[in-house]
C-alpha cells in the first residue's frame, strides 16, 4: 500500500488535533520528538488504497527559532520528509492565523489551507468566500468542522491529488512595503556573490530571517560567508533607518508588515451575512473575566470549583482503589500463598502491589483534573486566566501561563508539571515545572492536621497558612532566581491570543483527557514502580528483619541520618523514616508514624507528644512542606523534561533548603 505523509501546521489550538482525531480515530500514537521533549503525535488511516500518515507539528504562531516548538516544527518543515503539508487555521481568528501561512510561503512551501471551525464562523453571522481566498493564496482552501466531521472527505480527497501531483498549489510570493522589498533586494545581492551551489535554503527566506535577527540563521551566515560582518553591518544600517521612520527594530517592523498583509487576505476572504451589534456578548464577558478587580475573584472561584469536583468525586473512587491494592489483594495473596516464604509475600503486597497502588490511586484525580482543565481550555478561558495573572508573574520571571500549573499544585503536584505542556516558552516551562514542588499539596496536610492538632489547636488556621505562604514564597523565590540565571525573561511570550467562548467539543475533552491519563500510566508509572520496590527492599532486608522496622536498611538508614536531623529538634528515627516513605506519596507519612510508634493514627497525637516539642514540631513540618516530593512527581518532571538532571537538581535544592529553612524556624522558636 503506497504511503503519504501530511504534516499539521498551525497555530496552537486551531483543532490539528481534533482533525488527526476525526481521521485517524484510535490509531494515533504519542511520543517525543527525537532528542526533545516536544510532544509528538502520529495518526494512520487508510483513504483510496492509500496509507495516509498525519504528522501533528507542535503548535507554533511563527517560523522564529526562539522556542523549542518552533524550532522542532521548522527543522522538520526545512527536511522536506512529507508530502503534503496542511496549514490549519481557525477560521474564527482568520487574520490571526495567515501570519503563519505567509511565513509558510516565504519559506516555498505550498500548503492546502484547512479552515477549521467553519461552524463556528457562521454562528458569528460570517461565511467565507473560498474561491477569493484561492485567487488570493494560489492554494487548495478545504472548509471543514472537526468536531462536527464536516468536509473530512473533501481534505482527504485534497491530500490524495496534491500528494499524486493532480493538483499542484502555485503558491503567491508575498510582497510588503516597497521600504521592506528594498532591504531584501540589497541583502540578497550581497549574498549572490557567495552562495554555492548546496545553499539549503530559499534566498528570500533566509533574507528575511537575518532581518529579523533569527538566532540560527544568522549562526548559519557566520558560518558560511565570508563577508557575514559587512552583511550584519549593513542590516544594522537598515534597522537605524527603519527606527528612524518608524520609532520601531526591524522584527516588530516585519511583523507588522506581515500582519497587515493577512489582515488584508483575511478581509478579502470574509463576508458579513447578517447584521450584528457592534460590541459582541465576547467582549463583555471579557470586561469583567480579564479584568483585575472583578476577575481575580472569579479565578479563585473557578478554580476551587474544579478542586471541589475534583477531590469530591475522586475520594470515593481514590479510597477504593487504596482499599482494593492495600487490603483486599494483599489479603487474597496471603491466602493463595499461605505456604509461601514471608520474603515472597511481602515482595508481592509491599513491593509490586504497593508500587501498582501508588500509580493507580493517582488515576481518579489525574483523570477528573484533566477532563474539568480541558473543558476550561476548550471554552477559551485559560487564555484569559493566562491574560489576567500575565503582569504579575512577569516579576518573577514567568508569564500569565504559569499561574494555572502553580495553582493546580495546590491539590497535586503531578497534574500541575502535565500542565506545563501548555506553555510556549521552554524556559519558562521547565522553570514552572521546578517550582511546582514548592507549593504544598493536599498530601502533606493529613501531616500538618495532626501536627497542629497536637501542639497548635488554638492556632491551627495561622500555622496552616504560614505553611502554605512559605511554600508559595520560595517558589516565587526559585523562580525568579532560576528566570535570571536561564534568561528566561527574554523568553516572555509576545502576545496572548483570546479565542472565542465556545461550547466545550466532548469528543477532544474525553481523547485529550485520556491521552494525558495514558501517558501517565506508561511512563511515570513505570518509575513510580520501580522505586516503590526499591524503597520495599530497604526495608525488608536483610532476610528476617522486621518491615521497616529498627533493625531493617531503612531503619538503620534513618538512624544513620539522625544526626543531620537533632539540629531540627528531632531525636527520634522514626519521624525520618516515615520522610523517607514520603517520598512514595506524602499521604504515607502519617500512616508510617502510626504503624512505627504502634499506634495506628487514631492514637498518633499523644505518641508524637512525647516525641517532639512544639518548636521541633513546626520544624518537621517546615521540612515536610519544602523537602523531596513524590516519586509521581519526580517522574513527572523526568519525563517532560527528558533528563535526570533536572529532578536531581531539583532535590539536592529542596533538600538544602528544607534542612535551612526548618534549623531556621527551630532556632527563631527556641528564641521566641
Amino acid at each position: 500500500m503506497r504511503k503519504i505523509r501530511v504534516a499539521l501546521a498551525g497555530n496552537p489550538n486551531v483543532g490539528k488535533t481534533a482533525i488527526m482525531n476525526a481521521l485517524a480515530g484510535t490509531s494515533e500514537k504519542v511520543g517525543n520528538w527525537p532528542g526533545v521533549t516536544v510532544q509528538k503525535k502520529v495518526g494512520k488511516y487508510n483513504f483510496r488504497g492509500f496509507e495516509v500518515e498525519l504528522i501533528d507539528l507542535p503548535g507554533i504562531y511563527s517560523l522564529t527559532s526562539y522556542t523549542l516548538e518552533e524550532r522542532v516544527a521548522r527543522s522538520f518543515l526545512l527536511k522536506g520528509e512529507y508530502d503534503v503539508v496542511a496549514d490549519v487555521v481557525d477560521v474564527t481568528l482568520l487574520g490571526r492565523n495567515l501570519y503563519l501561512t505567509l511565513e509558510l510561503l516565504e519559506m516555498g512551501i505550498k500548503p492546502v489551507i484547512v479552515l477549521n471551525k467553519i461552524d463556528e464562523l457562521e454562528n458569528y453571522g460570517y461565511t467565507i468566500d473560498k474561491k477569493a481566498l484561492e485567487e488570493v493564496l494560489k492554494l487548495p482552501v478545504v472548509e471543514v468542522s472537526a468536531v462536527k466531521r464536516k468536509g473530512l472527505e473533501e481534505l482527504s480527497e485534497t491530500f490524495l491529488r496534491v500528494a499524486t501531483g493532480d493538483l499542484k498549489p502555485e503558491g503567491f510570493t508575498p510582497i510588503y512595503s516597497e521600504e521592506l522589498e528594498n532591504a531584501i533586494s540589497l541583502i540578497e545581492m550581497k549574498l549572490k556573490e557567495e552562495i554555492g551551489e548546496n545553499f539549503p535554503y530559499r534566498l528570500r527566506w533566509f533574507v528575511i530571517k537575518l532581518l529579523e535577527k533569527d538566532p540560527e540563521i544568522i549562526d548559519y551566515l557566520k558560518e558560511n560567508f565570508k563577508k557575514w560582518k559587512k552583511i550584519l553591518k549593513e542590516i544594522e544600517k537598515i534597522e537605524e533607518e527603519i527606527k528612524r521612520r518608524h520609532k520601531s527594530d526591524l522584527p516588530s517592523f516585519i511583523a507588522r508588515e506581515r500582519f497587515l498583509l493577512a489582515s488584508r487576505i483575511a478581509t478579502a476572504g470574509i463576508r458579513n451575512i447578517v447584521e450584528l451589534p457592534t460590541e459582541k456578548l465576547s467582549d463583555k464577558i471579557d470586561r469583567v473575566i480579564t479584568n483585575p478587580i472583578t476577575g481575580m475573584p472569579i479565578f479563585f472561584l473557578i478554580m476551587w470549583l474544579v478542586f471541589k469536583i475534583t477531590f469530591d468525586l475522586s475520594a470515593p473512587l481514590g479510597d477504593l482503589i487504596d482499599t482494593l491494592f492495600s487490603d483486599v489483594l494483599p489479603s487474597l495473596v496471603e491466602r493463595a500463598l499461605s505456604g509461601a516464604p514471608p520474603f515472597l509475600i511481602s515482595l508481592i503486597n509491599n513491593g509490586i502491589l504497593a508500587g501498582i497502588g501508588a500509580v493507580m490511586v493517582f488515576l481518579p484525580v489525574l483523570a477528573i483534573l484533566y477532563f474539568l482543565m480541558s473543558i476550561l481550555e476548550d471554552t477559551g478561558y485559560m487564555a484569559r486566566a493566562a491574560a489576567l495573572w500575565d503582569n504579575f508573574m512577569r516579576l518573577f520571571g514567568l508569564s500569565g501561563s504559569s499561574v494555572i500549573p502553580m495553582i493546580l499544585g495546590f491539590g497535586c503536584n503531578v497534574p500541575a508539571v502535565y500542565a506545563t505542556r501548555a506553555m510556549r516558552s521552554a524556559k519558562q516551562k521547565l522553570i514552572t515545572m521546578l517550582v511546582i514542588p514548592w507549593v504544598s499539596c493536599s498530601a502533606r496536610l493529613p501531616v500538618y492536621a495532626v501536627f497542629t492538632a497536637a501542639f497548635f489547636s488554638k492556632n491551627q488556621s495561622l500555622v496552616l497558612l504560614s505553611l502554605y505562604g512559605l511554600g508559595i514564597a520560595l517558589a516565587l523565590l526559585f523562580a525568579l532566581i532560576l528566570s535570571r540565571v536561564m534568561g528566561a525573561r527574554e523568553e516572555c511570550e509576545f502576545f496572548i491570543e483570546l479565542p472565542p467562548y465556545k461550547l466545550p467539543a466532548w469528543s477532544v475533552v474525553i481523547n485529550q483527557t485520556w491521552i494525558e491519563v495514558r501517558e501517565f500510566i506508561f511512563k511515570a508509572g513505570t518509575v513510580i514502580f520501580a522505586v516503590s520496590v526499591f524503597i520495599w527492599a530497604l526495608a525488608s532486608l536483610p532476610p528476617g528483619a522486621p518491615y521497616a522496622g529498627e533493625s531493617s536498611i531503612v531503619g538503620h538508614f534513618g538512624k544513620l541520618l539522625l544526626p543531620i536531623f537533632e539540629p531540627l529538634g528531632i531525636t527520634d528515627w522514626k519521624p525520618i523514616v516515615a520522610l523517607i516513605f514520603g517520598a512514595l506519596a506524602k499521604e504515607v507519612v502519617v500512616g508510617t508514624l502510626g504503624a512505627l510508634y504502634g499506634t495506628g493514627e487514631e492514637g498518633l497525637e499523644k505518641a508524637l507528644a512525647q516525641t517532639f516539642t512544639p518548636e521541633s514540631a513546626l520544624a518537621y513540618m517546615v521540612f515536610t512542606l519544602l523537602y523531596i516530593p513524590c516519586i509521581a512527581t519526580i517522574a513527572a518532571i523526568k519525563q517532560e523534561s527528558g533528563t535526570w538532571r533536572y529532578p536531581a537538581l531539583l532535590i539536592a535544592v529542596e533538600l538544602t533548603v528544607a534542612w535551612t529553612a526548618a534549623f531556621a524556624v527551630y532556632r527563631l522558636t527556641l528564641l521566641v
